[in-house]
């Protein structure tokens, strides 16, 4: 029995899909709102990546990405530095859209 949790992303530009990936997450995430949390983390390296190659290409775009997760316990713990007790387990790179939130470069909905 597999227990790994698919993650999903669609990057649009401009109305168009540019960046999609749905694939196995890496660790088996101990609840809904891990695997939220892990599938938004994995995303948000993807949107500092394609921030970069739109830099590089001069093509304008919204500074703070648009991220809409369907778990408000993950949209909470990105958006919260406190540590919570059920969510201490958690890998602390996944911590990385947290970080991401706090700068702005992320907004969570």
């Amino acid at each position: 029995v597999e227990r790994k949790s698919t993650s999903g992303y669609l990057f649009k530009y401009l109305d168009a899909p540019i960046s999609w990936c749905s694939k196995k997450q890496s660790v088996v995430a101990l609840s809904s709102c891990e695997a939220e949390y892990i599938g938004s983390a994995e995303a948000a390296c993807q949107s500092l990546w394609l921030e970069a190659l739109l830099e590089e290409m001069k093509l304008q775009y919204e500074k703070a990405v648009q991220m809409y997760v369907d778990n408000k316990s993950a949209i909470s713990l990105s958006k919260n530095p406190v540590s919570h007790g059920k969510s201490k387990h958690i890998e602390t790179k996944y911590h990385f859209l947290r970080d991401q939130v706090s700068k702005g470069n992320l907004k969570i909905y």
